[in-house]
């Protein structure tokens, strides 16, 4: 029995020694030679950790600079750092930078990890800091001779003057100091930032390359914006730049939702309305009474114009969004709209 033990001991033990050495031997065997290591280099793809895998960093710089007319505006730049292409960046300008310039500067940044272009950003703002700011983007962004009766006191028709600072102090600026393409240059606005967008587009086409324009708010100053069709239809500059103009699906008639958050602000505020209920603030906010009026099919129409005349123009419906928040969704579909190809 105990000579039994000792050789099954002995077989365990050889048979453990084997497959140690089997697994040593077949572990050498399954190592590369050098020539079969420069095989599977050649048809492996390899991970160079060396180089950055997602994103390059950015730098951000702020300046002030004032408009011909002696207005002061808050210029915020953010653009990429390392190797720069031959051709330069993408320039985004961002109008009412205040509120506007950190989305972009984000979904720029998202695009850039879906492998589109890295570009610059650039945000106008003002010395205000105000998300909006009432007296500059009013002066700013509407045309010559507007007129509105809620605004009154406000000063209105800046347009030339501002697109004179864009033109001739922003983007020289941004210029000598980034390698910026001067054939990708976009331009931004909402609402009455839009409205500028479409003004800036009729009156000097080649300005931008691309012009996006979120929400315009084409009924400001008794559709003024209306007037400047014929002239840009006769300019044969019109067909060079691509059009982006974006609507949310609720700007015509507001969500209950949102009616409901300004009820109950307006009933905790009584202060921002004197003189009236949180409902009649509320009614007077979304001009409920001016029954008629569908931004949404006024905006398609424009569009519509604009491509009969041969402009490479695009409509965005965003249903379920507010006239505020589809700013964010105009972005998001506006900016890889702008720097892909034309189709």
């Amino acid at each position: 029995m105990k000579l039994l033990t000792h050789r099954v001991g002995l077989i365990a033990k050889g048979l453990a020694l084997a497959i140690g050495l089997g697994t040593s031997i077949a572990g050498r065997a399954a190592e590369p030679t050098p020539a079969d290591s420069a095989v599977a280099t050649a048809n492996t793809p390899v991970a160079d950790y060396s180089k950055p895998l997602l994103l390059r960093s950015r730098a951000q710089t702020e300046v002030m600079l004032s408009s011909p007319a002696g207005y002061p505006h808050r210029i915020m730049i953010s653009a990429p750092q390392g190797a720069e292409p031959k051709d330069g960046y993408p320039v985004f300008y961002i109008l009412d930078g205040d509120a506007w310039f950190a989305t972009a500067v984000e979904i720029v940044k998202m695009r850039e990890y879906e492998k589109l272009d890295p570009a610059i950003v650039v945000g106008i703002g003002y010395p205000s800091r105000s998300f909006f700011d009432a007296f500059g983007r009013s002066y700013d962004f509407t045309p010559p001779a507007s007129s509105d009766p809620d605004m009154e006191g406000i000063p209105l028709g800046g347009a030339d003057d501002f697109l004179a600072f864009l033109n001739g102090t922003v983007k020289p600026w941004v210029q000598t100091r980034h390698r910026a393409n001067s054939s990708r240059q976009i331009l931004f606005g909402h609402s009455l930032g839009g409205l500028f967008a479409l003004y800036a587009l009729y009156k000097a086409p080649e300005s931008f390359a691309v012009y996006l324009a979120a929400s315009p708010d084409l009924p400001f100053s008794d559709h003024i914006i209306k007037k400047y069709e014929p002239a840009f239809a006769a300019n044969p500059a019109r067909r060079s730049p691509r059009l982006l103009v974006t609507d949310g699906g609720l700007e015509s008639h507001p969500s209950p939702e949102l009616t409901d958050d300004y009820r109950r602000f307006y009933a905790a505020h009584p202060e921002t309305h004197p003189g009236q209920t949180a409902d009649q603030a509320v009614q007077e906010l979304f001009a409920m009474g001016k029954a008629g009026y569908d931004k949404i099919a006024d905006t398609r129409s424009l569009v519509a114009r604009l491509a009969h005349h041969g402009v490479h123009a695009n409509f965005v419906d965003f249903p379920g969004e507010e006239h505020m928040s589809s700013a964010v969704n105009a972005l998001n579909r506006g900016i890889p709209f702008a720097l892909r190809p034309a189709r």
